[in-house]
This record gives C-alpha cells, sequence and structure tokens, in this order.
C-alpha cells in the first residue's frame, strides 16, 4: 500500500443532464466509434460497476494495460468516461481513476423536432416518476402509523398490499405507461 494521500470515494453516479444527441451529430460518430469495440464496451460497463484507475480495469478484465489506455483515451474523447479522481501505486506513482461522464447520453434516431420532444418527455417522466414515488412513500408511512397501535405492531403482507401509498403509485405508474404509449402512438 502506498503511504501517498489516495481515496476510494470515486462513484459511477452521473449527475448532470441527459445529453440527447441526434444520429446526424459530430459527437454521436465519435461515440459511435468509441463503442464500436466489445473490449471498450467491457471497459465502459466495468466503470459504471466500479470506477478504477487502468491498471486496475485491466487486471479486473484481463487485459493489458496498453489495451485499457487506448479504449479509455477514446471513450474519454468521445465523451463517456471521465478522470474523477488521481490514487496513487505502492511504487508512488500517480494514477487517474476513471468514471462515467456526468452527463449521461442518448442517442436519438429521428427528425430535430422529436428529438426536442423526447427530451421534454423524457424531463417530465423522471420528474411525474420522482414525484409519485414521493408522494407514495408519504401516504404509505401515513398509513403505516395510523394503524392501531402505531409503527410497533407487525403488519402482514396482505395488510401492506392494501395501502393507499401502494395502489396509488401502482396507478400512478400505469397512467404514466398510458402516457408514453399515447405519446409514442401519435408521434
Amino acid at each position: 500500500m502506498s503511504l501517498l494521500p489516495s481515496t476510494d470515494d470515486v462513484t459511477a453516479e452521473q449527475e448532470g443532464d441527459i445529453q440527447v444527441l441526434g444520429v446526424d451529430e459530430n459527437e454521436t460518430a465519435n461515440v459511435f466509434e468509441a463503442l464500436s469495440s466489445e473490449t471498450a464496451r467491457r471497459i465502459l460497463t466495468a466503470i459504471y460497476d466500479d470506477p478504477a484507475p487502468p491498471s486496475e480495469l485491466a487486471a479486473r478484465l484481463d487485459l493489458s494495460l496498453q489495451n485499457v489506455s487506448y479504449h479509455l483515451d477514446n471513450l474519454e474523447d468521445a465523451g463517456v468516461v471521465r478522470v474523477a479522481d488521481t490514487r496513487y501505486s505502492e511504487k508512488g506513482k500517480e494514477m487517474n481513476v476513471y468514471a462515467p461522464a456526468d452527463e449521461p447520453v442518448v442517442v436519438f434516431v429521428g427528425t430535430t423536432e422529436r428529438k426536442t420532444g423526447f427530451l421534454d418527455l423524457l424531463k417530465r417522466l423522471v420528474g411525474a416518476t420522482g414525484l409519485l414515488f414521493l408522494v407514495s412513500a408519504f401516504l404509505f408511512v401515513f398509513q403505516a402509523f395510523g394503524q392501531p397501535g402505531g409503527a410497533g405492531d407487525t403488519l402482514t403482507i396482505l395488510e401492506l398490499l392494501s395501502f393507499p401509498g401502494l395502489e396509488f403509485l401502482l396507478g400512478g405508474l400505469f397512467v404514466l405507461g398510458l402516457v408514453v404509449l399515447w405519446w409514442a402512438r401519435n408521434r
């Protein structure tokens, strides 16, 4: 183990906005080119599982360090991975830790109008789903603590399934599904 400072707190969490690329945009060609190799896709999947420096990825995937470094450079140029931190090896060598890019990438095939509509729908669905889960959790907790004996009683699965929060959640997800189907059909 190295005596130099090093952290292991890099996560695969993406905090940026979703980046929707049209199939005819220059950035899309870079993404397709970087992901055209099965090795690059394996490396990207490994980074989503656990961000790491190239040497660790090479060992984990049983690949050469040169091969991993080559694909990481391409993935970084395409904007799907980033250098998230620096670690030090046992010999004191500085190593970049690669993680997914902050902005998730979605490649969209369609007209500009549909791309804008798709992005708007995606943003609304994420917000609506989050609100739906929040309200459902509130109803669930409110109902659970309102039961005879309060939160100390044990509830059966049938009692849990009959809570309005779960019914609200399932109904809301059904309605969101119908909205998505309606949108897809009318596009």
